[in-house]
Parts: C-alpha cells; structure tokens; sequence
C-alpha cells in the first residue's frame, strides 16, 4: 500500500494553514526576497512550502518536511512529486542546500548565504591556463551541474573550483 498517495489535488494555500502552525513571519518573508532574488516565482505551492521548511528544521528530508505541510494544512499536502520539485528548483537556485546522508536520504537546509545567487557574483567554476595563468569565466552549466552532482553524493560544500587547462600536446607534470 502506498503511503504517500500521488493522486492529484488542488494545492494548498496560506489560508489553508491556522495560525498555529505558521512560520515566522520574518524569517518567510526573507525566504520569499531570496527566491524573488533567484528568480523563483512564488506560488500558493511554495508559499506553503516555506514555511513547512521552516516548521520541519534544519536538515529535514522531503518526507519530513511532507509530514509537517500535511499537518499544518490539516491533510492537504501537495503531492511528493510536486514538492520534490518544488525543492529542486530552490536547490538548483541555491535558497536551498542539499546533502546526502550515509543513509542516502537528502536532507533540505535553507542555503546561508546567497552566494552565486546575484549576476555581479563570480561564477561557480573559473578555468585557468597554465602557461598565462589568467583566469577565464566558465559558462558552461554542464561542468557546473556535474560539480553541484558530485558534491551531493559526497556530502561537501563546493565554494569555488578552478580547472587548470594546458595547451595542446602538453602533458601535466
């Protein structure tokens, strides 16, 4: 018997949640500035999911953050497949932060700063050529993806990341 039931249903709204169980006024209002800063449009989905985050805590899993939208909200949680990418979407924004436990379960932290976040911030991955050492933007998401990737299987922080790039027919030393 499935648990976690994928039938669709109307999402949840604000007015939905008693007062009891809303977050911090605050602290949703500055999440909502970070994912207008990081381009999320902010639905009646995400709202409600803001403050399930904030509710659930700091390293919460999908499931458990599930389990704290579909009490706050009386039963009307959203789907797990709505709310998994819902949280997707504020990871890839980097609102969120997630890592992978040794139980293989990722576990969701609102990101501490907003770094990479602004245009004006210095990109992810830098290349850098070894004979010049000049230092040249990389713009190509793949290589950035595959970096976000291999952090959340290894459970790190990337801060910054540089590949050193030799000239043709050179060999590393």
């Amino acid at each position: 018997m499935n648990v976690l039931s994928e039938r669709r249903r109307s999402p949840p709204t604000l007015h939905a949640i008693p007062a009891r169980y809303r977050a911090d006024r605050q602290a949703v209002h500055g999440l909502r500035a970070r994912c207008a800063q990081a381009g999320i449009k902010m639905t009646d989905l995400r709202d409600v999911l803001l403050h399930g985050l904030l509710r659930a805590g700091d390293e919460a899993s999908a499931i458990e953050i599930w389990k704290t939208i579909t009490e706050m909200t009386g039963g009307n949680a959203p789907s797990c497949g709505s709310l998994q990418r819902n949280l997707n979407i504020m990871t890839d924004r980097g609102v969120l932060v997630r890592k992978g436990g040794l139980d293989r379960v990722w576990r969701y932290s609102i990101a501490s700063d907003t770094r990479g976040m602004a245009d004006d911030e210095p990109p992810l991955v830098m290349f850098l050529e070894a004979g010049t050492g000049r230092k040249t933007r990389c713009d190509l998401p793949e290589v950035a993806a595959f970096l976000r990737q291999l952090s959340m299987e290894r459970g790190l922080t990337i801060r910054s990341a540089a590949i050193t790039l030799l000239p043709s027919g050179e060999q590393c030393a």
